[in-house]
């Protein structure tokens, strides 16, 4: 603690030290004149101000800037301003602010980083991805918002706001582009005065584009597969969205907006490089030339069916005192994807590493895969009120909040070709979140110089969750009389035209009769019951239609004729041997008495497994609150200090199966309901106590318009949520409740578990200069630089490892977050004699080291595949440039060119770290296009 202390001291002293070599700049100053910046307007406080004149710290990124740099999503704003860093982790969008932020994308939790369209909260952003056609800027305030944005801001917010209907102005423009992996875009707007006080704005996007990835599994002809071809992998693109908007003015004192945006994504979403194989056989990550040249199976396309729609009504009406908004707005979200995650990246000897002592054709025959669907409906509606007197000292809002949303989640799981049994899993949930706030906040001016700012939150929030957890375990095998063990062949599931139930399971309860306890019957009623449809070339419903185990075990028996005897008296068919072979030959022998084989062979399966019932609540009340003064050191120089704080909700995690929530479960004996509030383990909300001071400036040195914006900050964070696998003897110490209270085979069991691990501390400096140079060259630089510590008490279970591993995480650095962080943008616009203007744009960002993982990388005297415990990202640099044309100096045509990750520098964005699994998602790698747009 003291040495982070120290180095506390150390930074502040070196960015007073930085803020006060301004000064002398004074005496260099050749003209009175104010500096000659555009004014950024910026909304980040719920009113429009300048960028200069906020006291804090943001970002925006206006359209021009986003053409140019082609930032065509909101993951590419990753490292755009440094300390802010979004990723695509399969599908959800994870965005995380200075070290602040979530990977939690269930139902169980919530981002840390509030992302809105719009003014329009954004429960999930999945399927967010194609947002950004017809874009007026991107918004994004750094620190917590707990005040003035309310839900669940605490690392910060980030807001995408469109182009509004222009009154009185008819404008269309359609853009074409073409560029890298066969890109195809089209966006159109069209502007329509429908009256003299009303508009109506429409906005359409397209993009087609191949996939990132390259498939290098062999030809199906060499492992003895006819009729099929190679799918195509991740990252292949088939997006549309269109949004639709009318603006009103019945009066000068009344206006409305209606908004309408459909996003369609239906290419083949985001599985990540799974680098397990080449870390387990000692192979280092650095040493796989592409990480998307992948070995997959045969096994189809990854299939991603996104939709998210929006709706918007905003009506503004002003009376003589104040202002008064009414926002409501809806999102539709549902993510629909199925995949499997290819098998190993290519490298030397990949192919025999796979394929070992099995079957070429089984290793590339198979369909195992994972179906997720995540079904969020939110409406957010707010009534605020502002103060719109512009003689008063105070500038002030107030207003209530609510917010509600229904969640279904569906994740299915299966493990095709298993020899002699099957496993599976499925979680299918319903959830209902709701949350009330009210709020104020208002600034008021001390003199013509200096203002304070204060503001206050209160929220309340409740969550509630009801569903069902399913590990599927069916062991299979065959009967002659003296039992014959797994020996069916390969038990085959998913294949073509394999279809889960989905939201359409009736059966949540499997204790069907209720007298609880679970037969096999009942087992497997609920796992067909989840089946919509099997596949072609399926077997595992032959093998449930020949019969399952007797209840007390029939298959442990020596007398078979006894035990077919009961299965006949109680209703119970046992079959004759099917074939489960996955080469489509028979593993059955029928009755040869010539070579003393007198009994038929029978199929059976034993099912196991757990099945638990999932229902959880939640309820969290807090205030977030914030304070800041600024003063004015003279009209282009600004100081100020802010302190504020940010919530992020608590959450609930999975039942513990053969617990009750009332009263723990004797050991060794089974609950004896079914649908009791069975154990779900709660989790606090989060805080963050934020300051930061800062200066802004603006002034001339020399012939140079210079712009030096410098600010240091530290957080405070507390009860920081880690989600880890761990035991439930682990879970059950970690919330005072004592293990033997529950039977053995339950303590072992190893669960997803969200907690309160630690508390952390997070301090930087952040310095952002801006040059203006006389002959139309600019240059802008920002960095930023953090050191985090985690602060934690007590030793945890390190999820990486299987079995359990208690280690300390104290004194680690925070996930995402590199010591150091750099943008610099160069940039010129000019006439070319009478031929037009022409503008271009050079970029340049760095990143240092940073971990994925709270765990650092640390392997806790591990000696055996200690790479695929590494989430270490090494330092690197990305290069970026643009170029736009436009004849006779008009916006009428212009013609633009592109290239992003100049140096194909292709590093993690996210990766996913289990007992087996090292999974890494990518940034995009080197692209180029080219763009036409022409306006009327």
């Amino acid at each position: 603690m003291q040495s982070f202390k120290k180095r506390l001291l150390q930074h502040v002293f070196f960015g007073v030290t930085a803020a006060s070599l301004i000064v002398p700049a004074q005496a260099q100053d050749t003209a009175a004149e104010t500096p000659s910046f555009d004014e950024i307007v910026v909304t980040v406080e719920r009113r429009e101000q300048s960028l200069q004149d906020l006291g804090g710290t943001a970002a925006s990124f206006d359209s021009e800037t986003l053409k140019s740099l082609n930032l065509t999503k909101i993951q590419d704003l990753d490292g755009a301003y440094p300390g802010l860093n979004i990723a695509n982790n399969q599908g959800n969008i994870e965005v995380w602010i200075r070290g602040v932020g979530s990977s939690n994308n269930t139902e169980l939790g919530d981002p840390a980083a509030a992302t809105h369209m719009d003014g329009i909260y954004v429960p999930r952003p999945s399927g967010f991805g194609s947002a950004f056609f017809d874009i007026q800027r991107v918004e994004v305030n750094f620190g917590p918002q707990g005040t003035l944005r309310g839900r669940q801001a605490m690392a910060g917010s980030v807001n995408v706001i469109p182009f509004k209907p222009g009154l009185g102005v008819f404008d269309a423009m359609v853009e074409v582009g073409y560029g890298s992996y066969n890109e195809k875009t089209l966006e159109s707007v069209v502007n329509l005065p429908v009256s003299d006080n009303s508009a109506f704005r429409l906005a359409y996007y397209q993009m087609k584009r191949d996939s990132y990835y390259s498939n290098a599994s062999p030809e199906a002809a060499d492992i003895g597969l006819t009729g099929v071809e190679k799918p195509e992998l991740a990252e292949a693109a088939d997006n549309t969205a269109f949004r639709a908007s009318y603006y009103i003015e019945p009066t000068e004192r009344l206006s409305a907006t209606f908004t309408y945006e459909s996003i369609r994504e239906e290419g083949t979403g985001y599985t990540g490089t799974n680098y397990a194989n080449p870390l387990g056989n000692g192979i280092a990550a650095d040493d796989i030339d592409d990480p998307r040249t992948v070995v997959a199976r045969y096994a189809g396309s990854p299939e991603e069916n996104t939709s998210h729609k929006g709706y918007k009504v905003e009506i503004d009406y002003e009376t003589d005192w104040f202002d008064v908004e009414f926002t409501t707005g809806i999102r539709d979200l549902t993510y629909d994807y199925r995949a499997a995650t290819p098998l190993s990246p290519v490298y030397p000897g990949v192919y025999d590493n796979l394929i070992g002592n099995r079957p070429a054709r089984e290793i590339y025959d198979n369909y195992s895969f994972f179906d997720t669907v995540s079904d969020s409906w939110s409406r957010s509606q707010e009534l605020r009120f502002v103060g719109n007197n512009p003689e008063s000292k105070l500038t002030w809002s107030a207003g209530i909040f609510r917010f509600i949303e229904k969640q279904k989640t569906f994740l299915g799981s299966i493990a095709d070709t298993n020899h002699g049994s099957f496993l599976g899993q499925e979680f299918n949930q319903r959830t209902l979140a709701e949350s009330e706030a009210v709020y104020f906040d208002g600034t008021y001016e001390l003199n013509d110089r200096s203002r304070i700012t204060a503001g206050v939150r209160r929220t309340e929030e409740e969550k509630d969750r009801y569903g069902v957890n399913a590990t599927y375990r069916f062991a299979l095998g065959n009967w002659d009389g003296s039992m014959i063990w797994g020996d069916v062949g390969t038990a085959r599931l998913g294949t073509q035209g394999f279809e889960f139930a989905k939201f359409d399971r009736t059966i949540f309860n499997p204790d069907t009769n209720g007298d609880g306890s679970l037969t096999g019957n009942e087992r497997v009623a609920f796992f067909l019951d989840g089946v919509a449809q099997f596949g072609a070339n399926d077997n595992l419903d032959e093998v449930f239609g020949a019969g399952i185990e007797l209840p007390g075990g029939w298959w442990y028996e020596p007398w078979f004729a006894t035990q077919r005897a009961e299965a006949a008296a109680a209703g119970i068919q046992l079959g004759r041997c099917v074939d489960t072979n996955s080469t489509d030959v028979s593993g059955c022998l029928n009755p040869d008495p010539a070579n003393g084989i007198n009994w038929p062979f029978y199929s059976y399966a034993v099912a196991y497994g757990d099945i638990s019932m999932q229902n959880g609540r939640i309820e969290n009340e807090f205030t977030d609150w914030r304070i800041r003064y600024e003063h004015d050191i003279d009209p282009d120089w600004m100081a100020y200090a802010v302190v504020a704080t940010g919530h992020k909700a608590g959450g609930f995690n999975d039942n513990i199966e053969g617990t009750d929530g009332l009263q723990i479960t004797p050991s060794g004996v089974a609950p004896t309901d079914f649908n009791v509030n069975t154990l779900a383990p709660q989790y606090d909300s989060e805080k963050v106590i934020y300051y930061e001071l800062g200066s802004k400036r603006e002034f001339e040195y020399g012939n140079t318009d210079v712009r030096l914006n410098v600010n240091m900050f530290y957080y405070d964070y507390e009860d920081m949520v880690l989600s880890t696998l761990l035991s439930v003897e682990s879970i059950l110490g970690v919330i005072g409740i004592d293990p033997n209270l529950v039977s053995q085979n339950v303590q072992t069991q190893v669960v997803t578990f969200n907690f309160n691990a630690s508390n952390a501390e997070i301090m930087g400096l952040n310095v952002e200069t801006g040059l203006r140079f006389d002959n139309g060259l600019n240059l802008d630089l920002n960095a930023v630089y953090m050191d985090t510590e985690v602060k934690a008490d007590e030793d945890i279970q390190d999820s990486r490892y299987e079995g359990q591993r208690l280690v300390s995480i104290d004194g680690n650095e925070l996930p995402r977050a590199s010591k150091l962080q750099l943008r610099a943008n160069l940039s010129q616009s000019h006439l070319i004699n009478d031929y037009g203007r022409l503008d271009w744009i050079l970029s340049a960002g760095y990143r240092s080291s940073q971990y994925m993982t709270l765990f650092n990388s640390r392997l806790y005297g591990e000696t055996n595949n200690t790479g695929r415990l590494d989430g270490k990202v090494d330092g690197y640099w990305t290069f970026d440039a643009g170029i736009g044309f436009s004849p006779n100096d008009s916006d009428k045509v212009r013609l633009e060119a592109f290239v992003n990750n100049i140096t194909d520098e292709i590093q993690p964005q996210a990766i996913i770290i289990t007992q087996r699994d090292n999974t890494r998602f990518f940034n995009r790698p080197r692209t180029a296009g080219v763009r036409l747009r022409l306006k009327y």
